[in-house]
């Protein structure tokens, strides 16, 4: 990702052409190349998610209605916090920047990615797919109501920018760039996985692929932001942008395991919560700012800033806050249940229990 930042600086030309390359209209909407991309990234996702294990979440739902309800309105309460502590700016132009790319990294679903992080932290794989799949289905609703939240904090063109993405590309343009690939995605795993054949064989072509397609769409994102830091390098700014979203991150992971303390969730469930709360779907977010606010390049920044430091804290987070020591849930399929699951009938495991399980067989970018 760095090199890719790198090269977005100082090679711009490439990036912008692509930008400019349409992929059709679809309901009076736009749709570049790059909403392309992040539909690959996303059908991706969902072809090598083991979908198999969510309905097993339906037993005992609070933990995934939970974690949906705080990636949803959690970051409307930073972003709140955030627009006071921006009136104090020199600038308008770079607060108002600042806020409506926060805004729009808060206002998307669960990333893909949180799956690996979570699994590397023995969290509750399962449970994490689930607040990812969930999160990202309910996003025509989720998506529009974080942007008319963050027109409500900004102003002017800014606010206007913001209401006017939510109500042209807030609905359709994310059922077709996010949703529709997740659910085409899932389908097709199944029915690969009905008709008795495995994935396995072309898992390294796929991760080419996925990893070609998230360069590109990086590199794409970055030419519109990061030339003009280039050519008129804004030190104070930069830093204003490093420590919002730094904060933001920061303040997202640990409301997510404090919360789960609180509620005395058991250590796999506490991580999935904490991954979940973290983690938002940046590509998403930049795909949106560099299609709906192109005028105002900027607001790139935060998403990129955001984009990198969450990967940096996921590396670590389940380390630096360990949840509480609490017992482990009991396990949602046990040697009595009369039907076990695909997972018991491929013989993979005499006995599956959710923090185990493998949500992703391929990590996810978005």
């Amino acid at each position: 990702m760095l090199v890719t930042y790198t090269l977005a600086a100082v090679l711009p030309g490439p990036g912008e052409s692509l930008r400019a390359v349409p992929l059709g209209r679809f309901g009076g909407v736009g749709f570049p190349l790059q909403a392309g991309l992040l539909a690959l990234v996303v059908f991706n996702a969902g072809l090598t998610a083991r979908s198999e294990l969510l309905p097993t979440l339906l037993r005992r739902p609070g933990p995934l209605l939970l974690g949906i309800a705080v990636n949803a309105l959690l970051p409307a309460l930073l972003l709140a916090a955030g627009s006071v502590a921006a009136q104090g700016w020199h600038s308008q132009r770079e607060a108002q920047s600042l806020l409506v790319g926060l805004a729009l990294i808060g206002a998307m679903p669960v990333a893909a990615g949180a799956t690996v992080y979570a699994q590397g932290g023995e969290g509750n794989a399962t449970l994490t797919l689930g607040l990812v799949v969930g999160s990202t289905l309910l996003s025509p609703l989720t998506i529009p109501f974080g942007l008319h939240l963050g027109g409500f904090l900004t102003t002017g063109d800014y606010a206007a920018d913001l209401h006017e993405s939510a109500r042209t590309a807030g609905s359709l343009f994310t059922t077709l760039t996010v949703v529709l690939p997740c659910a085409l995605g899932l389908l097709t795993g199944r029915l690969v996985a009905l008709l008795g054949l495995e994935l396995t064989p072309v898992l390294p072509a796929v991760r080419l692929f996925n990893l070609i397609v998230v360069i590109t769409l990086s590199y794409t994102n970055a030419c519109g932001a990061l030339e003009p830091v280039v050519r008129r390098p804004d030190p104070d700014f930069l830093l204003l942008v490093v420590l919002a979203a730094a904060a933001m991150c920061g303040v997202s992971f640990l409301t997510g395991w404090v919360v789960a303390g609180r509620l005395r969730f058991g250590r796999p469930d506490a991580i999935a919560l904490t991954y979940a709360s973290g983690m938002n779907n940046s590509s998403a977010g930049a795909v949106l700012a560099a299609t709906r606010i192109p005028d105002h390049p900027l607001v790139l920044l935060p998403i990129l800033a955001y984009s990198m430091l969450q990967k940096v804290l996921a590396g670590s987070v389940h380390r630096l806050l360990p949840p509480p020591d609490l017992p482990d849930p009991p396990d949602l399929l046990d040697e009595s249940d009369p039907d076990p699951g695909p997972a018991l009938a491929q013989g993979q495991a005499s006995r599956v229990r959710p923090s185990q399980s493998v949500s992703f067989r391929t990590p996810g970018s978005t």
